[in-house]
């Protein structure tokens, strides 16, 4: 049964993204990276960190004997993004992993560089002008790589990690990503989705393609010189079945949906965002005598603007 609760745990939690990739890579949390949220998109360049943590829990029993396991999922991104023009932007993802097992009969542990992820955005609608006169709209539009710069190794045994615990997925992976932007007074609504198309590594391991939505309601405030954007919405991400040489995989994918909290504060050319979320409704394609849980999230980005800072759309009017 330990063999039984290792490739149900690894092949269904974290990541993310992305939006979060995250099970990360069975779900959509791996994605994490491109979920901006409502960061303004503005005409700086900007450098910062991410720091999300993800939990489950999950136990199978036979024959009156219980077995378990926790497993924490850390994940460290270092983002970066270049303003190239008014409507283009370049964004970059290095995310670091430190993911743990700690079950009833073994422990496991793996850190180390993930896939690094590139999205060039471009802006479809930047209404400019005075939300406190009339409804203003924010658009932006984007598609992406990731690059099979961690190892990955597949194994039928336990000698090897199974595939979500593992750094990388070892393929080139394609993103989309949308999101937009209404706001009207100090209310604001923000609807962000990233997709990822998943291909065959060199191993014949196929993760299932993947997607993370979310929607969140804000309101912008200010403090002296500070703005502060409090926020709350839904988040949802989804995974398909794994595939190795073309049979699909037990224990792999699912969907899980969140609530989740927030606020957002910017002081300058600085800005720092935390967010946490609480599952309301998850299902994961696990064996009928295993019972897996998502557990609580958690994340904190800080991310410093550099150069021209031009806000004119849904982000720049200042209070009376």
């Amino acid at each position: 049964m330990t063999k039984t609760i290792k490739i149900a745990l690894f092949l269904l939690t974290f990541g993310m993204i992305h939006a979060q990739a995250r099970a990360c890579d069975a779900c959509g949390c791996a994605l994490g990276g491109f979920n901006f949220g409502v960061i303004p998109q503005n005409e700086a360049h900007f450098v910062g960190v991410r720091y999300a943590i993800a939990q489950f829990y999950a136990n199978s029993r036979h024959g009156g004997v219980l077995e378990y396991s926790n497993d924490t999922y850390q994940r460290l991104d270092l983002m970066a993004r270049v303003a190239i023009n008014e409507k283009l932007q370049l964004n970059l993802v290095l995310p670091y992993k430190y993911n743990t097992m700690n079950g009833s009969h073994e422990s496991e542990q793996l850190s180390g560089l993930s896939d690094p992820m590139l999205m060039l955005n471009y802006k479809l609608l930047d209404q400019k002008g005075n939300p406190m006169e009339k409804w203003l709209h924010n658009l932006w539009v984007g598609v992406g790589i990731k690059a099979p710069l961690a190892d990955f190794q597949f194994s039928r045994t336990e000698n090897l990690i199974n595939p979500n615990f593992q750094l990388g997925s070892g393929s080139w992976d394609y993103l989309a990503m949308l999101n937009y932007t209404s706001m009207r007074n100090r209310f604001g609504l923000n609807v962000e989705a990233v997709y990822k198309f998943n291909t065959i590594n060199s191993q014949d391991y196929r993760f299932g393609n993947q997607y993370n939505a979310q929607a969140n309601v804000f309101y912008k405030a200010f403090i002296g010189g500070t703005q502060l954007f409090p926020l709350i919405g839904v988040y949802h991400e989804f995974g398909g079945q794994h595939t190795h040489e073309g049979f699909l995989q037990a224990n792999s994918g699912g969907r899980l949906s969140m609530a989740q909290v927030g606020v957002q504060a910017q002081f300058k050319t600085w800005m720092l965002h935390t967010n946490y979320q609480v599952p309301i409704s998850q299902d994961f394609n696990s064996d009928t005598h295993v019972s897996i849980q998502a557990q609580n999230r958690l994340s904190l980005t800080v991310v410093k603007f550099i150069g021209k800072k031009k806000e004119q759309n849904v982000f720049s009017f200042q209070p009376n």
